[in-house]
Order: structure tokens, then sequence, then C-alpha cells
């Protein structure tokens, strides 16, 4: 066997033992916030029209309406 074989065996057996070490503190500190809770957005179609006695044309469109607001949770 060549020298390269047994020294790339090596590092693979002794790199796949390895363990992960402790958590850093930004890792803890993620675990402890608080969550937000996800928004309730209605969305609606409003048609086309004509206003103004058929001076303008309002092209049909989406409305975003937000029904519940996101908040933070424990």
């Amino acid at each position: 066997m060549n020298k390269n074989h047994v020294l790339t065996a090596l590092v693979c057996l002794t790199g796949g033992c390895a363990t992960p070490g402790p958590k850093s503190a930004s890792e803890k500190s993620t675990a402890d916030t608080p969550k937000l809770s996800k928004p309730v957005v209605r969305k609606i179609w409003i048609p086309p029209e004509i206003r103004a006695g058929g001076g303008e044309w309002v092209e049909g469109h989406y409305m975003y309406r937000i029904e519940k607001e996101t908040k933070w949770s424990r």
C-alpha cells in the first residue's frame, strides 16, 4: 500500500469519530428567544372599474388585508 493511502485512511477514521464541541453563546441565545406568530392576510380581488364619468380606467388588481397581525409568543 502507498503511504498516501494509509494516511488518508487514518485521517478518515479519526475524523469520523470526532464529536462536535459545546454550543456557542449565539446558538444558545437563539433557542431562548420568543417566536413570532404568522400573520393572517386575506387576498381580495378588486375588479376593473370606470371612474370619473368614463375619464378614468382602473385595472383589476388584488388588495391584501391584514386580518390578524403577528405577535410574540413565549
